[in-house]
């Protein structure tokens, strides 16, 4: 399956390849397994794409779709929502700034 629609535009480009080693690397560490990753803040790398909550849902559905198809059972799906969404208000910080 390819990404949502309604996230892809986060997705395209010459940096490709090096959003999805530093993507991996985050979930990885954030999901408590061992990682390498040293980027930088969340805030920082979302501040520029101008993602709302409606991203961040999209993308939260296609991490626990992509989860279960690698055969996750829900339990493990459930507690990977419950990690990252404890991010939220990093990730989109520059979003409810402007409110």
């Amino acid at each position: 399956r390819g990404v949502d629609i309604g996230i892809n535009i986060f997705f395209e480009g010459a940096k490709l390849q090096q959003i999805k080693r530093a993507q991996t690397d985050f979930l990885i560490m954030a999901l408590g397994g061992p990682s390498e990753f040293v980027g930088r803040s969340l805030e920082d790398i979302h501040k520029v794409l101008q993602m709302t909550d409606y991203h961040l849902d999209c993308f939260m559905q296609n991490l626990s779709r992509a989860l279960r198809d690698v055969g996750a059972d829900q339990d493990a799906v459930d507690e990977s929502t419950v990690v990252l969404e404890a991010l939220r208000k990093r990730i989109l910080a520059a979003h409810y700034g402007k409110h």
